[in-house]
């Protein structure tokens, strides 16, 4: 693994060179943020999630995979009694017959952040996450947004680049921290993160729609772009303005991560409209994925 971006032993708390590096490049990678017998019990509580809601209508509404050549066109169950939402690979039927299967084409859930202990802990009192993420937001932080995002073997599907302030609705684009936890190796080979050093300094650049929501190609050069290689355990904490993709899973081997997004209590939610005015490009033109649903999607 190319670990040369990657502190090798994750804090509590974050030091002044530390917070200036996060500052400077737009990320911190860290090994060992969750112990190896939190990543078990993590996979674990996702295994066991995603085969409660399979074809369990007591529990979950199943929505069969559309035509759409899209990201978001694979079939998916929604949790009748919380906003938690399972999505499965696009192009993937699945077999309520073989729930094994239909696990390991899992691509993404939503909402998951009260499914299991561990999950709750990550967005309110665990030592090391809870710790970096106040470092650099102020003591007073909640919950925006958990996902987990899964690129199963042999083709896991590309996520492009794009920056997570796009889809989001805020005051402060600076104040907003995302979290990406790896519950596998994650190499480049298999999924893994890659981020564009500094390039949360270019401001909001703007989105369009494609198989997903991303960066117009013209905005910027992703050549420097750096592979964010980690064990399971580690984690990358990156600000919301950071141009980041995952490339196509090629290899035999899963890779599964824990996503948290974070917010400063005072960094407002506000609406779609006002936020044109807050993610936009120098000359003004709104910039996020909500403003760019108008143009082609």
């Amino acid at each position: 693994m190319n670990n040369k971006s990657v502190h090798s032993d994750c804090p509590t708390s974050l030091n002044e060179d530390q917070l200036a590096e996060y500052w400077d490049k737009g990320y911190l990678a860290f090994e060992n943020a969750l112990s190896p017998e939190e990543v078990e019990v993590a996979r674990n509580d996702l295994r066991n999630l995603f085969l409660g809601y399979a074809f369990n209508e007591d529990v979950a509404e199943y929505k069969p995979p559309s035509k759409e050549q899209t990201n978001y066109s694979g079939a998916s169950f929604k949790s009748k009694t919380s906003p938690c939402w399972v999505l499965l690979e696009p192009g993937f039927e699945p077999n309520p017959d073989d729930l094994e299967e239909v696990e390991q084409k899992v691509r993404k859930t939503a909402h998951f952040q009260d499914e299991s202990e561990l999950f709750k802990s990550l967005y309110t009192s665990h030592p090391k996450v809870m710790g970096l993420v106040k470092s650099i937001l102020g003591n007073a932080v909640e919950l925006y947004q958990s996902m987990a995002l899964v690129k199963p073997a042999y083709g896991g599907v590309e996520k492009p680049w794009h920056q997570d302030n796009a889809y989001f609705c805020v005051e402060n684009l600076d104040q907003v921290v995302g979290c990406w936890i790896a519950l596998d190796d994650a190499s480049a080979e298999n999924g893994c993160m890659h981020v564009l050093a500094q390039g949360h300094r270019l401001g909001p650049l703007k989105h369009h729609h494609t198989f997903d929501c991303e960066i117009l190609p013209d905005r910027f050069d992703s050549t420097p772009a750096i592979p964010i290689e980690l064990k399971a355990g580690g984690m990358l904490l990156f600000h919301s303005n950071l141009p980041h993709q995952t490339p196509v899973n090629n290899s035999s081997e899963r890779r599964r991560a824990l996503q948290y997004h974070y917010r400063s209590s005072d960094n407002k939610v506000i609406t779609n409209e006002e936020y044109y005015n807050v993610f936009k490009e120098a000359d003004g033109t709104p910039a996020s994925c909500v403003a760019a649903v108008p143009e082609n999607f």
